[in-house]
C-alpha cells in the first residue's frame, strides 16, 4: 500500500501527525506530508510524493485517511 497527502486540500489540521507520526509530518509550510523511512517527503509534494506503509501500519494509514477532516490523504493499493 502506498500513500500520499493532497496539500491543496490539507487544512493543516495536524490529526495525522499526531496519531501516526511515522507516517505523517508538518512540512515548513505548515502543510502534512507523508514520511517514508523517516524522512518527510515534501518535494514536491502531492501525488507525486508517494510513501511505502509499512504492512504493520496498513491499519492505522486507513484510519487517518478516514479520520482526516480534509479528505486529503490518499491510499493507494
Amino acid at each position: 500500500m502506498r500513500i500520499w497527502i493532497d496539500q491543496a486540500e490539507c487544512q493543516n489540521s495536524g490529526l495525522c501527525e499526531e496519531e501516526a507520526p511515522e507516517l505523517f509530518g508538518i512540512g515548513n509550510d505548515f502543510l502534512a506530508y507523508v514520511r517514508e523511512e523517516g524522512r518527510l517527503l515534501e518535494q514536491p509534494g502531492g501525488e507525486d510524493s508517494q510513501a511505502e506503509v509499512p504492512e504493520h501500519l496498513e491499519e492505522l494509514a486507513e484510519i487517518c485517511a478516514r479520520a482526516c477532516p480534509a479528505s486529503c490523504i490518499h491510499l493507494v493499493d
